[in-house]
């Protein structure tokens, strides 16, 4: 493991770039407003943009994100656990949003009625190109989990453990990868994902198996758009079907929670007696 290569990655200036890129394809879109899938198309491109500065990192820096073969260190048991986890994580984020879509929407079901069919228009919403699920699944399932495996667990989580303890280091790896989501909600079930990855990343020292479990939790997602802007003469629910989703959206959220804490604490003892071996190793860290 490449440890003082990896102190000369410098972390704020990927910070730096990723803020430049983001405020320079910002400052473009708004040149182009009328672009179609213009949200889409940004977020591909600053995907794309962070994909690169890492990959140019790792070649001027000669980092190797992998120490085994996924053949040697994953089994079907382990594919079946730490899939059916992000699978459960996953799905608990989207039924939590769900329900508390519903909720708001049962608390002010007039006014949401009365603003729906004044001020939006419903042509608008019904109709999704193809172009915004081609995108949208290329960057969450392909470029996102690329580059943030590389990034959040390659760089930044084996940079972290040269100081602390790779416990610490997942936790603080895996809040700065739940901050970069933004969306409140979306921030706590990133973060637990994220913990999930570095546990994944540190025990089996192989980056492919991360970035293939962080590209199926985020299939999910995937599906959960295709599901959320699909086409519907009746765009808004009824009371009672909005009732109903509510409760099938709780139940589904506590079975998830409840099936992921299972699995989760059957990795805690694992978890907590994790080490590196080059813990004892005199590196020193800035």
């Amino acid at each position: 493991m490449e440890l003082l290569q990896l102190k000369q990655f410098k972390i704020r200036w990927f910070i730096l770039y990723g803020v430049g890129v983001f405020i320079g394809i910002t400052i473009f879109s708004f040149i182009m407003p009328d672009a179609p899938s213009k949200q889409e198309w940004v977020t591909l491109c600053i995907s794309i943009c962070l994909l690169l500065y890492v990959l140019y990192q790792s070649k001027k820096h000669q980092f190797t994100y992998s120490e085994a073969q996924v053949g040697e260190v994953m089994t079907g048991t382990r594919w079946t656990k730490y899939l059916s986890l992000t699978g459960c994580l996953q799905l608990a984020a989207y039924t939590s949003g769900v329900a508390a879509l519903m909720f708001v929407f049962l608390r002010f079901e007039n006014n949401i009625r009365e603003f729906f069919f004044n001020f939006l228009n419903v042509e608008e919403i019904v109709h999704v190109p193809p172009i915004v699920y081609i995108l949208f699944f290329v960057n969450i399932c392909i470029l996102a989990p690329i580059w943030e495996e590389l990034f959040f667990r390659g760089i930044l989580l084996r940079r972290l453990t040269i100081k602390w303890s790779p416990q610490k280091s997942i936790i603080v790896s895996s809040l700065l990868f739940g901050l970069i989501h933004i969306n409140p909600l979306t921030i706590i079930f990133a973060f637990f994902l994220g913990c999930v990855l570095g546990y994944v990343y540190l025990k089996t020292k192989s980056i492919i198996v991360p970035i293939v479990v962080h590209s199926f939790s985020n299939f999910f997602a995937f599906l959960q758009f295709i599901w959320a802007n699909r086409s519907s003469a009746e765009l808004l629910p009824t009371t009672e079907g909005a009732q109903l989703t509510l409760r099938i959206s709780v139940i589904t959220f506590v079975v998830a929670c409840l099936i992921a804490l299972v699995i989760g604490l059957k990795y805690y003892k694992s978890f907590r007696n994790l080490t590196l071996p080059h813990k004892n190793a005199d590196v020193p860290f800035d």
